[in-house]
């Protein structure tokens, strides 16, 4: 939030530029598209570094389910997000990125419970499934982890609230023929969705 200078979204982010602005608009966000994986870290931690810095963070984007049912575009929150480096992390949400502030906005659509930060993508149901079973974790990313050490190290207040892209019984291996049209399909459902949330929160 406030008046900062986003870092260039990535040329492979599948997220898009919402068509119309919501009736509340985005005035009061200031979007940061970061790289997945390790840069996100350097990105956002740079972002934190800057003269003003905000006060408090949505750390948002896409993940897996790592439960079954859960459908395409529902939103997930973290109550515990679990560092492959550091462990586990509760993060430090202020009252208006509470999980009812979250759920109310999005209509009830929003599930909290453990996520899961890995360095090897989980796209196959057996691989998520097992996941989930083996780590108690209700959805998987590659960067939500990396992302909230910046907002521990400098004190920010930070939520995580992440939408599937691809349900737990969902296969998205990209040997698969129509993998990539399923995931762009899915992105906008996500899309939809998270602008959805911003616009009300």
């Amino acid at each position: 939030m406030g008046t900062h200078t986003s870092i260039q979204r990535p040329d492979t982010s599948v997220w898009m530029a919402p068509n119309q602005r919501a009736p509340k608009g985005f005035h009061s966000w200031d979007f940061l598209w970061v790289d997945a994986g390790p840069a996100a870290e350097r990105q956002v931690r740079a972002f934190l570094q800057e003269d003003a810095p905000p006060s408090e963070v949505l750390i948002t984007g896409s993940c897996s389910a790592l439960i079954r049912d859960i459908p395409m575009g529902f939103g997930m929150y973290a109550n515990e997000v679990l560092d492959p480096q550091k462990g586990p992390h509760r993060p430090q949400p202020p009252r208006a990125l509470s999980l009812s502030a979250v759920q109310k906005a999005l209509g009830g659509a929003a599930q909290a419970g453990k996520f899961l930060t890995t360095e090897v993508p989980c796209v196959t149901p057996s691989h998520k499934l097992e996941s989930g079973h083996g780590y108690g974790a209700i959805a998987v990313d590659q960067d939500s982890a990396l992302v909230c050490r910046p907002c521990v190290e400098m004190d920010v207040g930070h939520a995580v609230v992440r939408f599937v892209l691809d349900p737990a019984e969902v296969d998205l291996s990209p040997d698969l023929p129509d993998t990539a049209e399923r995931i762009q399909f899915a992105a906008r459902e996500c899309e939809i969705a998270l602008f959805t949330l911003l616009a009300v929160l």
